[in-house]
């Protein structure tokens, strides 16, 4: 096969690639004008440098066209809820009520709304324009194909690093909650369990204990970062 031959096959790659890249685009964009820009722009570069460009912004468009992770994060923090009025229910005036008073289910209730609405907030801040980690990535690859000068490309990398970050701290508290829900569930059927089988306190006390190592863990990210937000980028 000649260099011509691959450069035409390379051309053909690219210009699918734009395409679904384009669709995708749009199809999760919320068909603003900005957001019709963004997608040409993305297409457009995919033909050029698909090999690179493409994984990124599917990747990306798949990320916006999902429904918010407030709605799972929401039913994991009302599954938590649950199983910890049940659990409490399940060991009241019994040697067990220790472990799990009325008292330590407020506490943990409270730290997982904590936590609940930090999720809802960045995942709402993230599905702003302003937060589109396609569009910065597609900035900072722009710059770099135009040579400008480098405190421009030093800025655009900050504005995605800032986006990327966000987007890990919001899918770290969702996978937090989850496991959390998880395992609050867990403790519920051992107490019940414990109550009609007659178990020791030590057999129940492990997983109380993981509870709270999980409930101070989500406490601690949440004073952490609580005053770490998104760092604008300076102006060139």
């Amino acid at each position: 096969m000649s260099l011509r031959d691959l450069a035409v096959l390379y051309l053909i790659a690219g210009l699918a690639c734009a395409v679904a890249v384009y669709r995708a685009a749009r199809s999760s964009a919320d068909g603003a004008r900005g957001a019709r820009h963004r997608a040409a722009f993305s297409a457009a570069l995919c033909v050029p440098l698909w090999p690179l460009w493409a994984p990124v912004a599917l990747t990306a468009s798949a990320s916006r066209g999902e429904p918010g992770g407030s709605p799972g994060t929401a039913a994991a923090a009302a599954r938590v809820q649950g199983a910890l009025r049940e659990g409490v229910s399940a060991c009241a005036g019994t040697s067990f009520e220790a472990l799990l008073s009325r008292e330590a289910a407020s506490r943990i209730e409270a730290e997982v709304t904590r936590a609940a609405a930090r999720h809802a907030e960045l995942d709402a801040l993230l599905r702003q324009s302003g937060f589109d980690e396609a569009a910065a990535a597609a900035r900072v690859a722009e710059i770099e194909r135009g040579g400008a000068p480098g405190r421009a490309l030093a800025t655009a990398h900050l504005h995605l690093e800032n986006i990327r970050r966000l987007r890990a701290m919001r899918d770290r508290d969702a996978r937090a909650l989850e496991e959390l829900a998880d395992l609050v569930q867990a403790l519920r059927t051992q107490l019940v369990l414990a109550r009609f089988a007659g178990s020791t306190v030590e057999g129940v006390g492990g997983i109380v204990s993981e509870v709270w190592a999980r409930v101070e863990g989500l406490g601690a990210a949440i004073d952490a970062h609580g005053g770490a937000g998104y760092e604008e980028p300076i102006e060139t």
